[in-house]
C-alpha cells in the first residue's frame, strides 16, 4: 500500500514539475519579451506602452514561484541545512520528516491565509492591463501548494524505504 501511493505521489510530483516547467518557460520569455519591447520602444521611438512594465512584472512573479518549485523539486534550492538522505533508511525518515516541519512551517500559513489573500485580491483590477488582481497572485498559494506535494512525494519514498528495509525477506 504504502510502494502504492509512494509511486502515485512521484507520478503526480513529476507532473507538476513539469507543469511549472513550462509556466516559467513562458513567463520567462513574456518577461522577456515584455522588457525588450519597453526597451525599444522608450529608446528608439520615445513612447513606451505603460502595460510592458506591469507585464514583465506579472511575469517575473509567475517565473519565480514555479521556478521555486522546479528548485525544490530537484533539491537545487538555497538551504541552510543540508539533510543527507542517503544511506540508512531510518535516517533518511528521519531527515525527510525534519525537513517537513521546516517546510511546512513556511508553507502552512500561506495555505491557510490563501482564500482571503485571493479573496481580497478578487476585488482589485491591476493598473494598465486592467486584470483581475487575484488572477495574477493565485501562483504564490499554487506554488506553496506543489512544494507541499513535492514533499508529500519524498516523505512517501522514504516511509517506503524504511518500511521495505524492515520487511521479512
Amino acid at each position: 500500500m504504502i510502494a502504492g501511493i509512494a509511486r502515485a505521489l512521484a507520478v503526480l510530483s513529476k507532473a507538476l514539475d513539469r507543469a511549472c516547467w513550462v509556466i516559467a518557460f513562458v513567463a520567462l520569455h513574456v518577461m522577456l519579451l515584455s522588457i525588450l519591447l519597453q526597451v525599444v520602444a522608450r529608446y528608439i521611438f520615445d513612447a513606451p506602452p505603460a502595460w510592458t512594465e506591469e507585464l514583465g512584472r506579472f511575469a517575473m512573479i509567475w517565473g519565480a514561484m514555479t521556478g521555486a518549485t522546479m528548485a525544490y523539486y530537484r533539491g537545487v534550492d538555497p538551504v541552510m541545512v543540508n539533510f543527507n538522505t542517503r544511506g540508512e533508511p531510518a535516517r533518511a525518515l528521519y531527515m525527510r520528516l525534519i525537513e517537513a516541519v521546516g517546510v511546512l512551517a513556511l508553507a502552512a500559513p500561506v495555505l491557510l491565509y490563501a482564500p482571503a489573500f485571493l479573496e481580497r485580491h478578487a476585488h482589485r483590477i491591476t493598473e494598465t492591463l486592467e486584470w483581475n488582481s487575484a488572477a495574477v497572485v493565485v501562483i504564490i498559494p499554487a506554488s506553496f501548494a506543489v512544494i507541499v506535494v513535492h514533499l508529500a512525494a519524498r516523505l512517501a519514498e522514504a516511509l517506503r524505504a524504511w518500511r521495505a528495509q524492515d520487511a521479512p525477506r
